[in-house]
């Protein structure tokens, strides 16, 4: 039935079940195999159907990366590593499948930039509850750092997510600051440029993700 509404000039749609009718008419059975076999598919019960990925007790896996599988956010686990080890593996051996010094250092500093923002807006702030970022004063140009944590009484986050985020955050700086003092002994000066960035970047993510640590321990003690 549809109505017409003067005052919003817009169309409301209502629909009704006339259940006063009745329909029984029987159904014929089937005169051959090939319509049997037409039809056995919709006699299945519900419980019967395979699991959809819609349905509540489905859990969406990582392949080749099962270890992911026990943290409460699989994808986000994988965004937090993703762009680091791309960016060590291609430093480590770009030289090696031919790629020129300038190519390396180009993508190497994209992809260390793209870490840096996955981690400090993403992956903190589902994994362990914590967001840092700073704001420029207009009037005075000073820096102000602001940091963030989740409620103490929200939802408790995953152990496995915890160790996982920071055995990651404090293990970065540390493999890029070999890598400079790899390359001073090596005498390797045009991997300063790359080298300085992925310092820079990780240690910032280091350093407002704990302060960010300590607000929330002081919290949880108030």
């Amino acid at each position: 039935m549809m109505q017409h509404s003067n005052e919003h000039h817009d169309l409301n749609f209502t629909t009704s079940v006339d259940e006063s009718v009745k329909q029984n008419v029987p159904i014929p059975p089937p005169t051959n195999n090939a319509l049997s076999s037409m039809m056995s598919p919709m006699s299945m019960s519900a419980g019967d159907c395979p699991a959809s990925p819609t349905s509540p007790s489905y859990t969406p896996t990582l392949p080749g990366l099962s270890f992911l599988n026990q943290s409460a956010h699989p994808t986000t686990c994988l965004f937090h590593i993703l762009f680091k080890a791309l960016a060590f593996t291609i430093y480590m051996l770009g030289s090696r499948f031919g790629m020129e010094d300038i190519m390396i250092t180009v993508i190497c500093i994209i992809l260390n930039a793209a870490d840096f923002w996955t981690v400090k807006n993403i992956t903190g702030r589902l994994l362990v509850g914590l967001r840092w970022w700073n704001k420029v004063d207009p009037v005075t140009g000073a820096t102000n750092w602001i940091f963030e944590c989740a409620n103490p009484n929200a939802k408790a986050v995953s152990n496995f997510d915890s160790k996982f985020f920071w055995a990651i955050l404090y293990l970065t700086p540390v493999l890029w600051m070999l890598c400079f003092v790899s390359a001073i002994l090596w005498f390797r000066f045009q991997c300063f440029v790359t080298l300085s960035c992925a310092l820079v970047w990780s240690a910032s993510n280091v350093y407002g993700y704990y302060q960010c640590s300590k607000d929330q321990k002081q919290q949880m003690q108030e």
